[in-house]
């Protein structure tokens, strides 16, 4: 198996975006990701900068709708108009179109120090047909970070890591009951990077650079095969991973997640994330961290069912259900933070 990380949600000067897609590939390729997905608002007018620049895949999609109910959209050739007030009919066009959609920053929240409160949440419940959500955004997460000024302050210019809190808990339950319900969904991370450009009378700054944001909340992909150097084989490789679910989220911020793996079976033939087997006596779980200081959570059916402190963990499972893994990283011996968040297994009854 071979992880290759990536950052997705990225807006360029196509839309609201500081940046240029040759500048921002550049920053892509100086924190060591191996793709990027640009996602401009309403347009794919970037289509034509698609390639594998500086040894990085870029992919074009297009980040649907304005006031709400925001959809990110890949694999896509042409425009497909959005639907604000109707989100499950943009959903079908997607589909119909053969795009791949993430609903983005389902449950973002707005802060009032941060753009007077401004947040673009989703409204439109229940929707059906979608193919994954963000599980974790981190430019949300700032929008919706309002402790108090002085916290909020504290936490940008000395402590951006402790921050980040992990995704809303309620937004991991909605992901985990569509995943039980048999509506399987694809969980990924994201940065929605614009490195947006303030000025403080004479002094110009970016808030959130590319190159930082490149290094906070990406999704790893998971390949049988190296990523592969001709741009249109690599793309594939790309999409195949994401709408399998064969990936992972990580807050690389902590610690690089390079070298995580959770799988089921043997390593000659394994069950990867976004997979299903059947599940049956013997079968078991394999699970293989980049750091040893963390601790690791096995969730079964949306809920804890054990804890571990190894680096390297076999688990038999204790029946069919949704299985994926939490871990936390130990930034000190009391302070714990989420890390990865793995795309689940799925252990099928096999029936008699």
């Amino acid at each position: 198996m071979y992880t290759y990380p990536g950052n997705i949600h990225i807006h360029s000067n196509y839309s609201d975006g500081s940046g240029s897609i040759e500048e921002i590939v550049a920053d892509a390729a100086a924190a060591g990701l191996s793709y990027i997905i640009i996602a401009d608002h309403n347009s794919l007018d970037g289509l034509p900068e698609q390639a594998v620049r500086h040894g990085v895949v870029v992919l074009v999609g297009t980040e649907l709708n304005r006031e709400k109910n925001h959809y990110l959209v890949l694999n896509l050739d042409k425009p497909v108009p959005g639907s604000d007030e109707n989100p499950q009919e943009l959903i079908d066009r997607v589909a119909r179109a053969g795009g791949l959609g993430f609903l983005a920053h389902p449950f973002e929240k707005g802060s009032p120090y941060i753009e007077k409160g401004k947040a673009q949440p989703w409204k439109n419940w229940p929707i059906f047909r979608f193919h994954g959500m963000e599980i974790w955004n981190y430019t949300s997460h700032w929008r919706g970070f309002h402790p108090s000024p002085f916290k909020t302050i504290y936490h940008f210019f000395f402590d951006r890591k402790g921050a980040m809190s992990g995704p809303p808990p309620e937004l991991l339950a909605l992901w985990d009951c569509y995943n039980i319900s048999g509506h399987r969904v694809v969980g990924i991370g994201s940065s929605d990077a614009h490195a947006f450009p303030y000025k403080l009378g004479p002094i110009s700054i970016v808030i959130f650079p590319y190159r930082y944001l490149f290094k906070t909340i990406n999704t790893y992909i998971v390949l049988e095969n190296e990523l592969n150097s001709a741009f249109t084989t690599a793309r594939r490789q790309i999409i195949d991973a994401l709408q399998k679910g064969h990936c992972y989220s990580c807050f690389d911020s902590l610690h690089s997640g390079n070298g995580f793996r959770f799988f089921a079976g043997s390593l000659t033939e394994p069950v990867i994330m976004g997979s299903a087997a059947d599940y049956k006596k013997g079968l078991q779980l394999h699970i293989d961290l980049p750091s040893g200081r963390s601790i690791t959570r096995l969730v079964r059916n949306g809920r804890v069912i054990n804890e571990f402190k190894e680096k390297s963990i076999t688990i038999d499972p204790p029946g069919p259900g949704v299985y994926r893994i939490e871990v936390l990283f130990r930034r000190s011996f009391h302070r714990l933070q989420p890390w990865i968040y793995s795309n689940p297994i799925f252990l099928e009854p096999v029936l008699q």
